[in-house]
């Protein structure tokens, strides 16, 4: 198919839309194209969740030039019942003709629709039906079954129904009166279609069968789906399970369900604090926040305290002090030493001397000498240690001690050591826990024994860091106690949440509290139970994203693209010529203002059904027309579907004119034998006027007939197959070709017989070639020329009367006289004494009527 008239071919237009698939399905159009069989959909399946797609080679309009696979043809064989089919006899077999038009008789009741039935269960039909058991014989678990053989391009096959089915057999098409119905009221798949859109069928199977491998790996893995723990509803925790996904991260994981080491702890108290609350009122707990909140706010500022009177800065400013005092007390014994060396006594200056001397000191100025200056060192005073009057000397010494101790050394030993002792004095008195902070933390550990625990111990901590420092204030070598960390942020936060609550406290929000402290008792108590489940969590992620990824790859299978371009078209290619086959087969059978109407398609097969034409009002089909009118449509229908059916394969007809009138009943039984040309086809009728339609039909059509008969016997058995028609279905030529079968037996059988019985045998033999006849007469001679499906005279076949000579006449008018003679009709006559006919006469009066018919039936060809 190329461009003309600058429109885009076939080729072109596939070869472009291919560009845009998925490059697997790219690679797979150019295996269709090419007829590679071979290929695995799990192994597609598989690369396509690994994300495997290789890049390959487009689709070219080379790869299309073979235009897809080739189509195989199918013929039926036989049908043999084995048991349980409705009532027709076991093991009878009901063979067919593989080619030309095999025509099944049967008259009502005899077990001609139970055939056609079984046919219908293995075929394609538009509509089927239940193949019921022998519903007065057999018990209701008997299953029919029946064997069905049929060829495939020539090669025989066979298979047992129901255990059996073979897919190919689809391609046989049926018909009977309810298909036709559906052929009116449903969908109708358009089965003609250019070859080259079978590359895109071949794309839609393989995408359906790839899907079937996803959707097993799919079914899989939800059977492999983790079981979460179940947790509260509403809580985050119960919102990040069920939002867990294939993306779902390990830090995610650990946010959410991390949980504190003493979780049970925590979710104890908060329960404790829940029922609580449960069994208070709003004042009385307005008056437990508010204590506690004092509670807090004391244990807050105790221990900011701690840390000022305790902490790492006390150290060093006490080691610094400590440094300070030894360094100045230093220098001044040496200065004292220096100075004093000549004095009687030695140690002057140093700490024993300077403690007395500071008694000594105190003494004068509170006691012995209140009032004055120390040392007091005038005329006539007395010494404030010895109480002996002072001498020059004594006093002089005294003044010296006086100047020493006010010296700058010496008085920067004393602020030191003073500064010293102050800082000592207050690190011991640096209580760790005085009363009022062990009732604030009864109260605490009341409510949050957590904080209570974490704030005692801290506590415990700085009475060893207090003992450690006064350790080293005395010089003492030891470890020290690093400043120990209390729970800074946790009071607070409880601090100001309690002031806070305790402020905004009524009947609202007293309830509000408690519905708070059971969401966070929920959160915790489900972010513990999912911790314990973490390694299904984790497996449920890993889980999920091998989900996500064969969701993915299903959406890579999807036909939706491809059914739509193939409809595309399908519509654009085909339309046109399907609708003008239909058009052609409606107006055969009569029918008018009828059309084919799109009804899209699906899997890239387009679908039509019938509709009324330029109709003014909606209505249904099938409240328009009449029943006749109805079954011509279903069959225009179905003739328009095997017209385009490439595959050549049988089609099957269960009386199809049931209804018409003559003149579609006459141009079905030729439609039916034009297609009988190029194909087996299968007619079920008890009609015994389409019977000899199709026979004339077939002459015309040059086509064979094949006779088969389904009788009903005397001892009720039905479904009794024969292989030719019963006499009165035969044509003229049939019952020719019986009455010689007939003949043969009286010459062979004759002399076992009586007179009775020779003279009645040749009367019904006799009768039967009158009957003979009188058909020839009527189908080859008047049927010439009037054709009854049309009620018209034929013309041009005049000329067959004006060939008919006057010895053809005498023949025949002679002929029908002697049958008539001897035929049992009337009562023979006594005065001619009536002798049978001798065998010889009935072979030659039989040779004459077949050379009669053989020599008129030519004439219209002369």
């Amino acid at each position: 198919m190329t461009e003309q008239g600058g429109s885009v071919s076939l080729e072109n237009e596939i070869v472009m839309w291919a560009a845009n698939r998925p490059v697997w399905q790219q690679r797979a159009l150019r295996q269709i194209a090419s007829g590679a069989p071979e290929w695995l959909p799990s192994a597609v399946a598989d690369d396509l969740v690994a994300g495997i797609n290789p890049a390959g080679q487009p689709l070219s309009e080379a790869d299309l030039a073979s235009g897809g696979s080739s189509r195989i043809s199918v013929q039926l064989r036989s049908v043999t019942p084995l048991a349980h089919v409705n009532a027709l006899r076991d093991g009878q077999c009901l063979t067919v003709s593989p080619t030309g038009i095999t025509v099944v008789y049967g008259d009502n009741g005899s077990g001609k629709s139970g055939y056609a039935r079984l046919v219908k269960q293995v075929v394609r039909a538009r509509a089927r039906e239940i193949v019921l058991n022998d519903v007065f014989e057999d018990l209701a678990g008997d299953t029919p079954s029946a064997v069905i053989a049929f060829d495939v391009d020539g090669t025989p096959y066979e298979c047992t129904w129901p255990d059996e089915t073979a897919q190919v057999l689809g391609q046989v098409s049926f018909y009977d009166a309810d298909c036709g119905t559906a052929y009116i009221t449903s969908d109708t798949e358009v089965t003609y279609r250019p070859s080259l859109l079978v590359v895109l069928d071949g794309l839609i199977h393989r995408c359906d069968a790839v899907r079937a491998e996803l959707d097993m790996k799919m079914s899989e893995n939800v059977q492999a789906k983790a079981e979460l723990p179940a947790v509260t509803e509403g809580t985050p925790i119960h919102a990040f399970l069920a939002g867990l996904s294939g993306t779902t991260t390990t830090k995610a994981m650990d946010e959410a369900l991390t949980v504190p080491v003493d979780v049970e702890e925590q979710i104890a108290s908060l329960a404790s604090q829940e029922a609580r609350l449960r069994a208070s009122d709003p004042s009385r707990e307005r008056k437990r926040l508010t204590e506690l909140g004092s509670s807090l706010s004391t244990v807050r500022t105790h221990f900011e305290t701690l840390e000022n009177r305790l902490g790492h800065g006390v150290l060093v400013k006490l080691e610094e002090a400590r440094q300070k005092a030894v360094d100045h007390r230093t220098a001044a014994n040496l200065a004292s030493s220096a100075s004093f060396e000549s004095e009687p006594l030695t140690g002057v200056g140093s700490e024993t001397w300077r403690a007395m001397w500071e008694a000594a000191r105190q003494y004068s100025v509170t006691e012995a000498y209140a009032g004055r200056d120390f040392p007091a060192i005038e005329p006539g005073d007395r010494c404030v240690l010895c109480q002996q009057a002072l001498s020059e000397d004594a006093r002089e010494r005294l003044h010296r001690f006086h100047r020493f101790m006010q010296d700058h050394t010496e008085r920067l030993a004393k602020e030191s050591q003073s500064a010293l002792e102050l800082l000592v004095e207050d690190i011991g008195q640096a209580e760790p826990e005085p009363t009022i902070v062990a009732l604030a933390l009864v109260t605490i550990a009341t409510n949050n024994s957590n904080i209570a625990t974490e704030c005692r111990t801290a506590i415990e901590a700085f009475g060893l860091r207090r003992d450690a420092l006064l350790r080293v204030a005395s010089g003492e070598d030891g470890e020290m106690p690093v400043t120990p960390e209390w729970p800074l942020e946790a009071v607070r936060v409880a601090s100001e949440t309690a002031v806070m609550d305790a402020s905004n406290i009524d009947e609202g929000g007293f309830n509000d509290q408690i519905k708070r402290l059971a969401d966070e008792r929920a959160e915790l108590d489900g972010r513990r139970i999912a911790n314990a489940a973490r390694d299904d969590v984790s497996r449920e992620v890993t889980r999920l994203a091998e989900q996500e990824k064969i969701e993915a790859a299903r959406r890579m299978t999807d036909t939706t693209g491809i059914t739509r371009k193939s409809t595309e078209l399908a519509r654009d290619h085909v339309t046109t010529i399907v609708l003008d086959r239909f058009t052609r087969e409606s107006e055969d059978l009569r029918l008018e203002r009828v059309t084919l109407q799109s009804q899209g398609g699906r899997k890239g097969q387009l679908m039509q059904r019938p509709g009324l034409l330029a109709a003014k009002q909606d209505a249904a089909i099938s409240s328009v027309l009449s029943e006749g009118e109805q079954t011509a449509l279903g069959l225009a229908g179905f003739l328009t579907e095997v017209h385009f059916d490439e595959t050549k394969s049988a089609i099957v007809l269960d009386d199809p004119v049931t209804s018409l009138d003559h003149i579609r009943r006459s141009h079905v039984a030729s439609r039916l034998c034009q297609f009988a040309r190029d194909r087996q086809v299968i007619v079920f009728t008890h009609d015994l006027t389409l019977v000899a339609d199709i026979a004339r039909a077939a002459v015309a059509e040059a086509v064979e007939v094949t006779e088969r008969a389904i009788e009903r016997h005397g001892d009720g058995s039905i479904g009794m197959c024969r292989d030719q028609h019963p006499w009165k279905a035969k044509d003229a030529k049939g019952r020719l070709a019986q009455l010689g079968v007939d003949v043969a037996r009286i010459r062979s059988e004759m002399s076992a017989w009586d007179d009775t019985t020779y003279e009645r045998e040749v009367a019904d033999w006799a009768g039967r070639l009158s009957e003979t006849w009188e058909r020839i007469i009527s189908m080859d001679i008047v049927d010439r020329l009037v054709d009854k499906g049309k009620s018209e005279v034929r013309p041009q076949m005049f000329r067959v009367l004006a060939k008919v000579t006057e010895d053809d006449n005498g023949e025949f008018q002679s002929s029908y006289s002697r049958c008539s003679e001897w035929a049992r009709r009337h009562d023979k006559s006594l005065a001619r004494n009536y002798v049978t006919p001798k065998v010889d006469e009935l072979e030659k009066e039989l040779a004459l009527v077949q050379a009669w018919h053989d020599r008129v039936r030519k004439y219209d060809n002369l």
